[in-house]
Order: structure tokens, then sequence, then C-alpha cells
């Protein structure tokens, strides 16, 4: 084994994660992407992985790994949830990689088994797995996220496919430092290859207007017949939008609110992600110089799953955060739906 070899592919390593995590913490302290979080916490533990292999610490070597799977995997998951296509319940899924290290390194300690494949390489195999899963994942969303979707999630394939070998090639002293090699080698187009796409403006979103809105920032209540000659007004805004309207203007973030999943729908009774969306979006568009406009057109539909009350709480949060980012909240309230008491109630709580 060269140990000079070895040593200058696990620094290039360690290098390469840790400004990784370091750019994927400022975008998730800059635009509140979630994903940027847990991946940034993923190539934290990817970090203490290396570290872990240089001072020899088959369980914290074990673990680190595990937590680099799983909140790599996590981020993948909370990435779908956030474009409506999966649901964050299978990120419970991403608890198996730990489950199976700390189950291992408790074989070890226990002496039930001291077997380095059951310790430290079957573990790595499932974390290995997990890591080919995000990047297949990815590449499912290519549609959205356009060429960088497919790079990020092909280059997250060969990665976990080479840390697949590793139970096998560790233990053989010629290739150690040609695997650490290869590894580095992937940690840095990886990790290169992701900070471009949590900065692509896709991910980031929405883009500045081409065109001048004239709507006035504040709480705008209309009907559906004002409805129809307002969607021809934005069509050209990036508005972010919650709707039971299928027909809307194709520059609008749109969102079909429903009990059935389908790509970019959500549940009416998920209020919080209408307002983490509606908040990451507000704050973006004041960063960009404009004041966002949010559209729901189906208030008469969110009040039947929800309840009056807890929709003009709801209401009440959303003016807030729209009125502090200097955005527009319209609302096509059908007045019919409503007895006079609701509709006092939403003047004075919206208006």
């Amino acid at each position: 084994m060269n140990p000079t070899l070895l040593l200058l592919g696990q620094s290039f390593s360690l290098s390469a994660k840790i400004v990784g995590a370091l750019f994927l913490a400022y975008v998730y302290w800059k635009h509140k992407r979630k994903p940027a979080l847990y991946w940034s916490l993923s190539w934290i533990a990817a970090a203490f992985s290396v570290v872990s292999d240089i001072i020899e610490s088959l369980h914290a070597l074990s673990l680190s790994e595990a937590f680099w799977a799983m909140f790599l995997f996590y981020g993948v998951i909370v990435l779908l949830e956030e474009e409506g296509i999966g649901s964050k319940q299978l990120g419970i899924l991403s608890t198996i990689p730990p489950i199976i290290s700390i189950y291992g390194i408790l074989l070890g300690i226990l002496d039930y088994s001291s077997d380095w494949f059951v310790v430290l390489g079957l573990p790595y195999a499932v974390s290995a797995l997990f890591i080919m899963f995000s990047g297949a994942i990815i590449i499912y969303v290519r549609k959205i996220y356009n060429h960088r979707a497919l790079y990020l999630g092909t280059v997250l394939l060969i990665y976990g496919l080479h840390e697949l070998d590793f139970p096998i090639t560790r233990r053989v002293d010629w290739f150690t430092p040609i695997g650490f090699t290869f590894g580095a080698i992937f940690s840095i187009v990886s990790a290169y290859v992701m900070i471009k796409f949590v900065f692509a403006e896709e991910f980031i979103k929405p883009e500045r207007p081409s065109v001048k809105t004239y709507v006035h920032p504040g709480v705008v209540l209309i009907s559906l017949t004002e409805y129809s000659s307002m969607k021809d007004e934005l069509k050209d805004i990036p508005v972010l939008a919650f709707v039971r309207d299928s027909k809307v203007p194709k520059a609008w973030n749109t969102f079909f609110i429903s009990t059935v999943e389908v790509r970019h729908s959500i549940s009416p009774t998920n209020l919080a992600f209408i307002i983490d969306t509606s908040v990451r979006y507000l704050k973006e568009a004041k960063n960009k110089g404009f004041g966002g406009v949010i559209i729901i057109d189906c208030p008469e539909y969110l009040k039947t799953y929800n309840g009056f009350e807890s929709l003009a709480k709801f209401f009440a949060s959303l003016k807030d955060f729209t009125s502090l980012y200097g955005g527009t909240l319209i609302l096509v309230i059908e007045k019919g739906a409503w007895d006079e008491r609701e509709l006092q109630i939403l003047k004075r709580i919206l208006v």
C-alpha cells in the first residue's frame, strides 16, 4: 500500500466534502430550501466518514456512512414533497442505513459477532445502495430540473456503485489507494455537480418577471369573473398558484389542490406546506427585487376540509407573511359559499 497516495486521496475527498457542505449550508441559509440543509448534513457526515477511516475507527466509519446516506436520501424525499410529487412519509425509509449500522455495531460490542463484514461491510453496502437510490430519484425529476438533475443523479449512481465495492476491495491492500483516489474524484465531481444543482434557478426559484406587474401589495379578494381576466393580466408573471382550476398560464408555478396524489398536487389539509412554500417564494421574490404574487382559487374547497376557524388562522398567517415581504395575496371568493358572519371575519382579517 502506498501511504502517500492513500493520504492524498483521503485529503482531497475530505476537502471536497467540507466545501460541498459549506456551499449547501449557504444555499439553505439564503434561500430556505430544505433539501439543501439535509444535503449539507449529508456531506458533513461524509467528511466524518473520511476522518473515521483515517483514524481506523470501524464503528465511527459505519455510522458516518449511514448518516451520509440517510441525510442524502431524506433530502431527496423532501425535494419530491416540495415539488408535489411524493410524500414526506417516505422519509422513514432513510432510517434504514443507521438502524442496520447500529445493529451491526451492537453485535460487535456484545461479542455476538466480531466479523468485519457484519460490523462494517454490510452496513456500508446498504448505505451505498441508498446513495444509488438517491441518484435514481433525482434522475426521475429531470423534467423539472433539466440536465442538472440528470448529471447529479448519474454521478450519485456511479458514486454509490463505487461505494458498494467497499466491502470487497477495502481489505485488498494494493487496491486501497486506488479506491480512495476514485473516491476523491467522485467526491469532487459530485460536490461540484450538487452545488451547480442547488444554485440553478429551477431550484432557487422564482425568476424576476420580464414585464411590469400592476397588482398592488396586500390582500385582494376577487370573484370568479374577475379571476378570468386576472389570469390574462398575470399570464407572464411567475405567480405561485394553489388551484383547482387546471387552465392556468404556463408561467405560473402551480400546485393542484386535491385528495388525489398526482404530480404537483397537495392535500387540501396540508396548509403547512402552502405556508412554507409561500414564504420561500415571497422571500426569493423580494431578494430579486419584485413583489411575489400568490393566488388561491379554492378557499371554499379548503374550508370543506379544514373548517372555517383553521382556515381563518391560516389566511391570517399568510397575510402577515405577504405583508412582510411586500407581496400580493389574491383569493378567489365565491360569496354564495360563505355565510355573512364568515365573510365579515375574512374581510376583517385580510383587508
